[in-house]
C-alpha cells in the first residue's frame, strides 16, 4: 500500500482525514497525494444565447479563489500533524484533475483513497461513491474528528460475497500489517459462498493470524457487525460495498448503508 489519494475541495479542505492519511502512511510506508478536485459554484449561469448550454465565463477567478483557499488549509493542516509528516511523504496536487467528478478516474492509480463522513459536507458521500464505483480502488471512509493511529485489530464483515473477496484481496497489505485479525460473522446474513471457516482457513494460508467471532442474527446485519467489531476492539474494519443494490438499500436499508451512517471506526470498502 504504497499510495494514497487524499481528495480535497473547497467545501471539504477543513474535514478531509489528514490525520487519518497520515496514520496510514505511517503505517505502510506509503505516499499521500492530497488532491484538489474543483466544484462548479451553484447556481451555474445558462447563457441564453446559446441554446441552454451552461456558461462558465466569468467564473474562473471564484474558482482559482476557492482553490488558493483549499490549498492552503489543506497545508496548514498537513503541516500540524503529530508526529509531522516527512516532505517527501505528501505532494499536494493542484492541477491533476479539472473536475471533482474525475477522482474515480485519479483513484486508479492509488492503492486507496480517503474520505470523512461529514454532517457539514452535503457532499462527501458523492466524491465516495464516485471513486467505489468509479476507482477500482478500495475506498476508506473516516468518521469526523478521528485522530487515532489504526489498523493494529483488523476486522473483516463476511457475507461470503464476490464485493466482501474482492476486498479482503485489495487490503491484504492492512491486514498483514495488523496485530489481530477478525473475521466477523452474523447468523442469516449470507450469500451463497464460502463461510467464515474457510475465510479464516484461506487467510492462515497467507500466514495472517486469525480468528472467527460469530453472532447471533436480529435487526440489521451491519448494525450486528459494528457491535460485534467494538466488543472484540476492531480498530478498522474491511466491508464489501453494495452487495444489494444501491436502489435497494435506499429503499429497505442494508449493511452497507448503515454502517456508511454509524460506524464509529474506519472502514474499508470495495464495490
Amino acid at each position: 500500500m504504497k499510495r494514497i489519494l487524499l481528495p480535497f475541495g473547497s467545501d471539504s479542505a477543513d474535514d478531509a482525514p489528514v490525520a487519518a492519511a497520515a496514520a496510514l502512511a505511517q503505517r505502510h510506508g506509503s505516499r499521500i497525494t492530497a488532491m484538489f478536485c474543483p466544484r462548479l459554484p451553484d447556481p451555474v449561469i445558462v447563457d441564453p444565447m446559446s441554446g441552454g448550454v451552461v456558461s462558465y465565463d466569468g467564473l474562473d477567478g471564484e474558482l482559482e479563489t476557492h482553490r488558493d483557499a483549499a490549498v492552503a488549509r489543506i497545508r496548514e493542516r498537513i503541516a500540524a500533524c503529530d508526529p509531522p509528516m516527512a516532505a517527501d511523504t505528501v505532494n499536494v496536487d493542484m492541477s491533476a484533475i479539472s473536475n471533482w467528478r474525475q477522482v474515480g478516474e485519479a483513484a486508479r492509480v492509488h492503492d486507496v483513497s480517503l474520505y470523512t463522513r461529514s454532517k457539514d459536507n452535503p457532499h462527501w458521500q458523492t466524491l465516495f461513491e464516485m471513486a467505489l464505483f468509479e476507482g477500482g480502488r478500495p475506498t476508506v471512509l473516516i468518521p469526523e474528528q478521528w485522530e487515532r493511529p489504526f489498523g493494529d485489530v483488523v476486522g473483516i464483515a463476511w457475507n461470503h460475497s464476490t464485493e466482501t473477496a474482492r476486498v479482503v484481496a485489495l487490503a491484504m497489505p492492512i491486514l498483514r500489517a495488523a496485530s489481530r485479525v477478525i473475521v466477523i460473522t452474523v447468523e442469516g446474513w449470507v450469500h451463497a459462498g464460502p463461510g467464515g471457516d474457510a475465510l479464516v482457513d484461506y487467510l492462515a494460508s497467507h500466514d495472517i493470524e486469525v480468528e472467527l467471532k460469530a453472532g447471533p442474527g436480529g435487526g440489521n446485519p451491519g448494525t450486528r457487525s459494528l457491535d460485534i467489531a467494538a466488543e472484540a476492539g476492531v480498530d478498522f474494519l474491511v466491508k464489501g460495498a453494495y452487495t444489494q443494490s444501491r436502489l435497494t438499500q435506499m429503499i429497505f436499508g442494508g449493511a452497507t448503508r448503515i454502517i456508511l451512517d454509524q460506524a464509529q471506526i474506519p472502514v474499508i470498502f470495495a464495490h
